[in-house]
């Protein structure tokens, strides 16, 4: 039987007991010294610079195709999407800052970013959030007018304009910086207690935000888009009053191009022995910009859209900063939901494709990528979800993939913009609604998860509902709230199982759901299969005194008295009431009271406590004289035999181990080659009689088919001896015998 002491008294530890599992430090006067280290400077640059990682390790003929690939579909993607964007904030942020934005962005992203994948850009929904802002600050003017060139001749509404800009900007910068302070003070770390239900959840109620955020685009329909609680509801209702005034041209382009887009799947192009996506999404925008250029596919409300744009560019200024109080709260709620969409989806590919995500770093990334933003007068970027996809499913191995795709979309915005002002609207909505399409799968999942786990299954289904109806702000402050407070209910209700013994084995099961498990009589086995903590503590010692048939009674004076004097000498005790204690003198400590079982005679083992605890108790200087190492074992078995022994009657119990000496090292090894020896004798001898035997077979057939009916004692020996025999020491002592007779 190991206890605790008995081990930790036989076995080395590289850090004593006596000093409580802490290191020794010497009380030398030690001098202040800084050096320079050139390991530490590279870890730290790297750490700061994650584009330094993959840059000089690039492998050019391996990647430069792929990456290429890549960067042309997401460049070319982000082109209608940043001409339509437009189209749901009603806020005319000229084309040119648009594009100068989302390329300062895509660059800042490349350099400090850590994810090969993501598609930095504006995310729709989060762009409708700041026009509902806009909206409560009486600009609904601005946001509601055509964007003519009439009205940007008039002086009221051209301050208004760029009222409406600044304070766009104003809110872009200040979320750019609380995302920049929360990665300095290495706050991201926040994300790694959300648990994989909550991101799955949340992504498939974000696609279907910009699902129904591209109806308007689908049936070609010119309606203010609304973001917050049960606005996607809203939506959906009058879409589906105005579908009688829906382009049907804008709704067959967009079933042709989401069938096309679906063919495309079962087409792949093989480069080195891998497998690429067909660029579907870069055939469809070049191919449909030449023939809309030529017939003019278009319709009336991309005219529309075009008109509330303006062509002239807006120098980048610095963002007003003399109403905090009413940004501040805003710039907070984007900064969150922007960082925790950004690292969902990065989470997601990150799973797939086996690689790490610095969390920190990120919210310093997008928070550089928001400053640079709100220069431009332009909204708060995060992770683009259809560009993400694109730049996935197309093979991109690096950032270098967002940069060339930055590049191609300002260069294609800049010197040929004005083709892809013809392109109808149907064809980009089928881009992106195909491809947020698979962050609807997780919805396959759910039946599994009811069958595997039904609190996980709970905090899906509350995700989902609050994200689709309260929107990505307030859905993810109630799924985090609900989260923890599921967790705090499983931390309280622990799983406690009393267990009992396999007959004639050391394992021990749990009464309740083996049926040959057998309690041990005076012998009550608890297990606790969670952590204990201040929240289940109470449950855990209920949960104890029902089992062993107790319940805790309050105790009277003189009972208390009693008590104490065990810790306490009767005189300190009887002069505690009346000793009058000097404010200089040190305070006394309270005396220890023990409960529970020890007082009542009844003896507490436990076992398989981890080292880890053991050591937490020795820091805490919680042994003492009555609760000693040797009330701890290393298994459940030596705990049983422990306790059977204390209550067994003397001439019952066992011999000692000391009886029984072990055999020296010289002797255990002689033992050991004399056994190896007999092996390879009996081995030989039993290779000689089988030929023997092969020998007598050839000559003599009919005593060979004597033999197969009958066989004879010298075949039996000759059966090869298994492994598990020479495990068993008893094997040996027989062997011995029969050697030696």
């Amino acid at each position: 039987m190991q206890t605790e002491e008995h081990f930790q008294a036989h076995v080395e530890r590289k850090l004593s007991s006596a000093s409580h599992g802490a290191p020794q430090i010497s009380h030398e006067n030690r001098r202040l010294q800084c050096s320079f280290s050139w390991g530490r400077f590279r870890k730290i640059t790297l750490q700061m610079f994650p584009v330094l990682n993959w840059l000089f390790s690039y492998r050019f003929r391996e990647w430069i195709l792929r990456d290429l690939h890549a960067g042309l579909s997401v460049g070319m993607v982000q082109v209608p999407q940043g001409l339509l964007g437009v189209w749901l904030t009603r806020l005319p942020l000229p084309n040119v800052n648009g594009f100068l934005s989302a390329f300062c962005c895509s660059m800042t992203y490349v350099i400090f970013g850590t994810s090969p994948h993501i598609s930095i850009g504006s995310f729709s929904i989060l762009n409708v959030v700041v026009t509902n802002i806009l909206k409560t600050l009486n600009f609904n003017q601005t946001l509601s007018s055509n964007g003519s060139l009439d009205n940007f001749s008039d002086p009221t509404f051209m301050k208004d304009y760029m009222e409406a800009l600044t304070f766009t900007a104003s809110i872009t910068f200040f979320t750019g910086i609380i995302q920049l302070l929360l990665g300095c003070f290495c706050l991201g770390f926040v994300t790694s207690y959300v648990p994989k239900t909550i991101i799955d959840a949340y992504l498939t109620a974000a696609a279907l935000h910009v699902i129904v955020s591209q109806f308007a685009f689908i049936f070609d329909i010119v309606l203010d888009f609304h973001e917050g609680p049960l606005g996607i509801f809203y939506n959906l209702f009058h879409f589906f009053l105005a579908l009688p005034k829906a382009n049907a041209t804008s709704i067959l382009l967009f079933l042709t191009s989401t069938a096309a887009l679906r063919i495309s799947t079962s087409i792949m192009i093989n480069y080195k022995h891998s497998l690429i996506a067909f660029p579907m999404e870069l055939l469809l925008i070049i191919t449909v910009t030449i023939i809309s250029n030529r017939i003019h596919l278009h319709a009336a409300s991309s005219n529309a859209v075009l008109s509330m744009i303006p062509q002239r560019f807006l120098p980048p200024t610095w963002p007003d900063l003399s109403k905090p109080s009413k940004i501040i709260p805003h710039a907070f709620s984007l900064a969150i939901v922007s960082y925790f969409l950004l690292v969902f989806v990065e989470d997601r590919y990150a799973s797939l494709h086996n690689y790490h995500i610095a969390s920190n770093q990120e919210l310093i990334a997008v928070g550089l990528c928001n400053i640079c933003s709100s220069f431009f007068k332009s909204f708060a970027v995060s992770s683009a979800i259809s560009g993400t996809v694109i730049q996935e499913k197309t093979g991109g191995r690096t950032q270098l993939a967002a940069a060339i795709g930055a590049s191609v979309m300002l260069v294609t915005a800049l010197r040929l913009g004005h083709f892809f002002q013809m392109i109808p609207n149907g064809i980009f909505a089928a881009i992106v609604v195909f491809n947020v399409l698979p962050f609807l799968e997780k919805f396959l999942d759910v039946p599994i998860l009811w069958r595997r786990d039904k609190y996980h299954f709970v905090i899906w289904l509350v995700t989902f509902a609050a994200v689709l109806c309260a929107g990505l702000d307030v859905g993810l402050a109630i799924a985090m709230g609900f989260t923890f407070f599921i967790i705090a209910i499983r931390s309280h209700r622990m799983k406690m199982v009393v267990l009992g013994q396999i007959p004639n084995t050391n394992i021990y099961r749990s009464l309740s759901t083996y049926r040959t498990a057998r309690e041990i009589e005076g012998i009550k086995i608890f297990q606790c299969c969670s952590s204990i903590s201040f929240a289940n503590v109470n449950h855990f010692k209920t949960y104890l005194l029902h089992k062993m048939d107790m319940k805790a009674v309050p105790l009277d004076e003189s009972e208390m008295r009693a008590l104490i004097s065990l810790s306490v000498s009767d005189t300190a005790v009887e002069r505690k009431d009346l000793k009058f204690i000097c404010v200089c003198d040190p305070p006394l400590q309270p005396p220890t009271i023990i409960y529970m079982f020890h007082n009542i005679g009844i003896t507490v083992l436990i076992a398989s406590c981890h080292y880890s605890v053991i050591t937490h108790f020795e820091k805490s200087d919680f042994f003492d004289s009555c609760v000693t190492k040797e009330m701890f074992f290393l298994t459940l078995h030596d705990a049983v035999l422990a306790a059977l022994g204390r209550h067994q009657k003397p001439d019952e119990l066992e011999p000692p181990a000391e009886e029984f000496p072990e055999e020296p090292l010289a002797e255990q090894q002689k033992e050991r080659r004399f056994l190896l020896k007999k092996n390879k004798d009996f081995f030989s001898a039993t290779n000689s009689d089988n030929k023997l035997m092969h020998e007598e077979s050839i000559s003599d057939t009919s005593s060979s088919a004597q033999n197969s009916a009958e066989p004879s004692s010298r075949w039996q020996y000759g059966t090869r001896p298994l492994q598990s025999d020479f495990q068993d020491t008893s094997w040996g002592e027989r062997w011995k015998y029969t050697s030696n007779p």
